[in-house]
């Protein structure tokens, strides 16, 4: 099973709720306020971490045939879920997708004890 699971729920008319779940670690990152709007001629799902665990970015786009990418960034990290999917199996639909895959953008400065 993949280290990482992103779902993205509809929760009213064109907001979402995006979680990143780290099945090893427990943790989550909450998404509370995704919107759709068009980006570049396309159909896009953006928005910004919770308070909590704030500088993180989501981002969906429609790849075809009922595959759906999703992007999740920070400043040091890069999660690629390319091949998610809707789910409908519970009573809420939603979209799901499992990686590994964790590109470091920029490492984080080590703070020194002296």
């Amino acid at each position: 099973m993949p280290r990482y699971q992103i779902t993205l729920t509809n929760h009213s008319a064109g907001r979402y709720r995006g979680v990143l779940a780290d099945l090893e670690s427990r943790s989550q990152i909450d998404f509370p306020e995704c919107s759709k709007h068009r980006q570049d001629g396309r159909s896009v799902i953006t928005g910004h971490s919770s308070t909590d665990l704030p500088g993180w970015f989501l981002e969906m786009s429609f790849v075809g045939d009922g595959v759906f990418s999703i992007t999740l960034s920070d400043p040091h990290f890069r999660i690629e879920f390319p091949a998610c999917e809707l789910d409908e199996t519970d009573s809420e639909p939603r979209i799901v997708g499992w990686t590994d895959d964790v590109q470091v953008l920029r490492e984080k400065n080590k703070v020194n004890a002296a």
